[in-house]
């Protein structure tokens, strides 16, 4: 069976039947069609000249770049022509540096070696300072005589002003800009400087990031287009507003932006999924759900929602939501029950088990494979216990409280049954793929367990065998002497082992079930979540959160920023897709935790972060890819998810499930201190 993208299955979702419209009405509908294409098309043409215009056309701006050389125990102070009327200056050095201490403080230590920068504004014509900010300490890395690793860092100065005779500022151009460096160490050091003294102002990059993330989840949601094109020309579009912003990105500097880790990682399990499948286990384990069931309905249905539980935590989600779907149609049409209803469950708890492994859901790779976390020590055997309590109490509450609301109507498909094979009459379309609802047990049994067989038994053990590789290694990495086997790596390597059992003669037809398409959209979506960055985005909303935590008492900062974290998440994953807010939220994570203002620990916010996107995902029939695709498959088979039965069912159970997650983070974290 051939994957589809979520854009198709979206598609096939959304789009109507036109074969019950009447002549005129199809003739306005293609008059609508035509109209919103053409608009569609001028207003993609004016992004990409846009785009052309400044990256092409446009001169890239000549500032002040100098190649310094400090040597030890130096102060040099450079001056530069004072033109403008901003009291802001960004300086952005590149050289052996530490990066992640400059930027975040608090991980540097005593011993750090560093240079010291500072700006300030001179009147030669008075001999006096006017205006000077404060000291910026630049980490460097540990000497090392066989590597060197060029790092590039940036920091915006807001100058103060002191008091100065109003007569002398009629002298402007007496003034100059003077960039004092302080080398205290025993090295000579060398590096790239550059000076912006009319750097942008951070109210307008914050709008202009608010405007391009805003298209994009609007885009995404309205299905005007790909989501994947979408994603590309927002991020092309994001360049070119760095660009008129005098803040132009390399090429080097945009690539560095895209997380391989992630990339790796995903696409290694849509390798191992792809190649699986053809095993045919997954029909045969929804069979085997239906032997075990003796044909009691509730049984089936638990059955099938536990076994969408451990194949997502550790599988591609939709990739298998397209293989059981359609085996979940069949078994839902022999027992003559609400199939709609039973896709929703299984689509619910797929999205509650994925939650409980770094590998299962797409925002727990992108918050697994982050350099910072995975620095504080969180591994696949950290992550899995700290999410298995949370998870596990969650998953009894959903399906409690779905007992309890669909006690009495999950077993009223005769009605649905005969309206379907109604529709597919007046239709005309042929219904001998579908299989008709048994009389008697063992025959539909019989019938069920002919069609989906384990169709390569050697494969399955060969799949096995690689599969049980990756998960002794993703539990090892936690001893020193695993150390290197991080998610991506121990999956790729799992990959390599289960293509070489495979021997395959042809590896595009295991390559070409990829779906590329995805991969690309993380790509230009990490490239649009860091112009976003850069332009101001996450360091607003950093300080915005940072000001409300720091309004609470120190005692009950820690339970403050889990609840913030964990429901900020969940809310702006309702409604719109997870992965570019869990892109976006774990910087702002990052940036709070390792605020200077407060000691906040940033493990209890990271899992709060995982439970608000990924339990958010069971909110609406939009929130995650996967619910997508399950109703895009569903509608193939004649059944459609409408978005308000999905939003009746899933979002009581996303709000109960956030706030256990929030009770359950608050005891483990706030009374216990797990951290």
């Amino acid at each position: 069976m051939e994957s589809i993208s979520s854009y198709q299955a979206r598609r096939s979702y959304l789009d109507g039947e036109e074969r019950e419209l009447t002549q005129q009405q199809n003739r306005r509908r293609q008059i609508r069609r035509k109209v919103f294409l053409t608009l569609k098309i001028i207003i993609f043409l004016i992004i990409w000249i846009f785009f052309v215009v400044i990256m092409f056309i446009q001169p890239e701006h000549i500032s002040n770049d100098q190649t310094l050389a400090l040597e030890q125990h130096t102060l040099k102070v450079l001056n530069l022509h004072w033109q403008s009327k901003s009291n802001k200056v960004k300086v952005t050095l590149t050289g052996n540096l530490d990066m992640e201490s400059t930027n975040f403080p608090r991980l540097a230590t005593a011993s750090h070696k560093h240079i010291s920068v500072s700006v300030r504004i001179y009147n030669h014509l008075l001999n006096k300072t006017e205006y000077e900010s404060d000291i910026w300490t630049v980490y460097l890395l540990k000497s090392d005589l066989t590597r060197t690793h060029l790092g590039t860092v940036r920091h915006l100065f807001n100058m103060k002003q002191l008091e100065v005779d109003t007569a002398a500022l009629y002298h402007g151009d007496q003034k100059s800009l003077q960039i004092t460096l302080l080398n205290p160490g025993r090295d000579i050091l060398a590096f790239k400087m550059k000076v912006n003294t009319d750097p942008v102002e951070m109210n307008t990059g914050v709008i202009a990031a608010g405007v391009l993330l805003s298209a994009l989840y609007i885009i995404i949601i309205a299905g005007l287009t790909d989501p994947t094109f979408a994603a590309v020309v927002l991020a092309s579009t994001a360049i070119g507003m760095l660009c008129v912003l005098d803040d132009r990105p390399s090429v080097q500097t945009i690539v560095s932006w895209i997380d391989m880790h992630t990339l790796m990682l995903i696409f290694c399990m849509m390798v191992m999924v792809t190649i699986i499948t053809e095993t045919g286990i997954f029909g045969y384990v929804a069979v085997l759900a239906y032997r075990l069931s003796k044909g009691r309905h509730w049984l089936l249905v638990g059955l099938l929602c536990m076994i969408s539980v451990l194949l997502s935590a550790f599988l591609e989600l939709v990739t298998i939501l397209m293989i059981m779907v359609p085996v979940v149609i069949r078994l839902c049409e022999c027992m003559s029950l609400r199939t709609t209803t039973v896709l929703i469950c299984v689509a619910i708890f797929s999205n509650i088990g994925g939650t409980l492994t770094p590998i299962g859901d797409p925002p727990n790779v992108i918050i697994a494979t982050n350099t910072h976390v995975m620095g504080h020590g969180v591994d696949f055997s950290q992550f899995v216990i700290h999410m298995f309590p949370g998870v596990a109490l969650s998953i009894t509450a959903a399906w409690l409280y779905l007992y309890m609301v669909l006690r009495k109507t999950l077993q009223t498909g005769g009605a649905e049954q005969t309206k379907l094979k109604a529709d597919l009459k007046k239709k005309r379309e042929p219904s001998m793929f579908r299989i008709t609802a048994a009389t008697n047990y063992m025959e539909t049994l019989d019938l069920m367990e002919a069609k989906y067989t384990l169709e390569d038994k050697p494969l399955l053990i060969k799949s096995s065998i690689a599969f049980i590789f990756a998960l002794a290694l993703f539990a090892l990495h936690s001893l020193p002497v695993f150390s290197g086997a991080t998610l991506a790596w121990t999956a790729l390597m799992a990959v390599m082992l289960l293509l070489i059992l495979y021997d395959t003669q042809d590896l595009s037809a295991v390559l070409i079930r990829v779906d590329w398409s995805m991969l690309l959209f993380f790509s230009a979506l990490f490239v649009l979540i860091e112009a976003c960055t850069e332009l101001g985005l996450t360091d607003w909303l950093a300080e915005g959160l940072i000001l409300i935590i720091l309004s609470v008492d120190p005692k009950y900062q820690v339970v403050t920023s889990i609840v913030l974290i964990l429901w900020m998440a969940a809310l702006f994953s309702f409604f719109i897709e997870s992965i570019p807010i869990v892109t976006m939220l774990i910087k702002l994570t990052i940036k709070v935790a390792l605020s200077d203002r407060m000691n906040i620990p940033l493990l209890p916010m990271i899992w709060a972060l995982s439970y608000g996107v990924c339990f958010a995902g069971n909110g609406t029939l939009f929130s995650t890819t996967a619910n997508i695709a399950a109703a895009g498959i569903a509608k193939q088979h004649g059944y459609k998810i409408t978005g308000y039965e999905f939003f009746k069912y899933g979002f009581p159970v996303t709000i109960l499930t956030i706030t256990i997650a929030t009770i359950y983070l608050l005891i483990a974290h706030g009374i216990f201190t797990w951290h």
